[in-house]
């Protein structure tokens, strides 16, 4: 089970969480709103991973998706505080190439300030 979890600000930053499992099942399931609260917002983007205790291959397939189309559009994603197990799958995929994983709000301004 996946539940998209979105958080309105004031930053023009899009904030989402995810939180469950990321399993094949859910992958159906949340793909398209996940696209549609994403990428097409076109803004930097922060995917709260701390309430997301699995990931499998096709999650990770969507988070790099994700990256590419908010980098035609000329935003940045970052991910926040994926749990041990989640970072060590994406650190596996070497994912951390293209899409910073941060642990704090400071680490997350860094990022979308950087060129």
């Amino acid at each position: 089970m996946i539940e998209l979890r979105t958080q309105d600000g004031t930053d023009r930053i899009t904030r989402v969480a995810l939180v469950g499992m990321l399993d094949l099942i859910a992958v159906g399931q949340i793909e398209t709103p996940f696209m549609a609260a994403t990428v097409a917002r076109g803004e930097n983007t922060v995917v709260d991973l701390s309430g997301l205790s699995f990931i499998a291959s096709l999650g990770m397939g969507i988070l790099v998706s994700t990256y590419k189309g908010l980098k035609r559009k000329g935003a940045k994603i970052v991910l926040l505080n994926p749990q041990p197990d989640v970072e060590s799958a994406l650190l596996v995929a070497r994912l951390q190439t293209i899409l910073p994983i941060v642990r704090s709000e400071e680490e997350v301004q860094r990022c979308l300030a950087a060129t």
